[in-house]
């Protein structure tokens, strides 16, 4: 099923000659291209290229593949006046900031994608899904809150799975790339006794993570967003249900970029 943000695309992208920008092409020794292999390429190298991309940030290799796949066909896509571009059908208002010239520059596509992956995954785990992207089964609708297409379309990225295997074929992880496997360093403060509204100070000093908190039990008061949080400490707060008291157990979660977590917990008494 076409997901419906390819309906906005229109025609093939014009040739390598006009978007590669003098890349030049890797030598058939390099399954795997660090670089943008040009529009002209087959399928599987730029297959692989994604791959290699998310690879070297901790995510499945399939996951940009099958996007991809889903929504331009793995092509660069670039209409003329349109409002969708490239590989992962982007929308024209992303043309800012440090995805500014994105239309004419795939590395600056796939690094959107893999930046957009990680985020969805760390408010995930850090919400409370531990098993967050550790089942392929689950990778389309990883991608649909990536792409965020309508919510009939949601379904259309998963049957791309087996076609990317058969693009990869195998790893495209560098041989000297070490995956990130030390969780975040996490400190928080919490005052014993509160009213209304806990609130904690979260920090992680070593590293930009992602920070939710929830309650044990869950029905005294809600759960706090997720929010990004560094070396400055950021409040997390968790409004009280009803008016009465109760002695909880709050933890907090924080998850980095390639998914490690830790956690922290603090005994708070919710005051009348």
């Amino acid at each position: 099923m076409a997901v419906a943000v390819c309906l906005l695309c229109g025609p093939a992208a014009e040739t390598a000659a006009a978007q590669t920008g003098g890349t030049p092409v890797p030598g058939p020794g390099d399954p795997c291209p660090a670089a943008y292999p040009g529009d002209d390429a087959k399928q599987p190298a730029i297959a692989r290229w994604m791959a290699r991309g998310a690879a070297l940030r901790d995510l499945p290799q399939e996951l940009p593949v099958m996007a991809g796949l889903a929504e331009s066909g793995l092509r660069n896509l670039r209409t003329r006046g349109g409002s969708h571009y490239g590989f992962f059908g982007m929308h024209r208002s992303l043309n800012t900031g440090v995805y500014r010239g994105f239309p004419r520059d795939p590395e600056l596509q796939l690094r959107w994608f893999t930046d957009t992956a990680i985020l969805v995954r760390q408010r995930a785990i850090a919400e409370g899904n531990e098993d967050f992207g550790t089942d392929p089964s689950g990778y389309g609708l990883w991608i649909a809150d990536v792409e965020r297409p309508a919510p009939a379309n949601r379904g259309g990225y998963q049957p791309y799975l087996d076609d990317a295997d058969a693009l990869v074929t195998g790893s495209c992880t560098p041989a000297g790339h070490a995956s990130d496997d030390q969780p975040p360093a996490l400190r928080i403060r919490a005052a014993p006794r509160q009213r209304s509204t806990i609130e904690l100070k979260v920090r992680c000093p070593g590293e930009p993570c992602i920070a939710a908190a929830a309650a044990t039990p869950p029905r005294r008061v809600r759960a706090s967003a997720a929010v990004e949080v560094g070396q400055e400490a950021v409040t997390l707060m968790l409004p009280a249900r009803s008016r009465r008291g109760a002695r909880l157990l709050v933890t907090v979660t924080a998850v980095d970029e390639s998914g490690n977590t830790s956690r922290a917990r603090r005994r708070v008494t919710l005051l009348r």
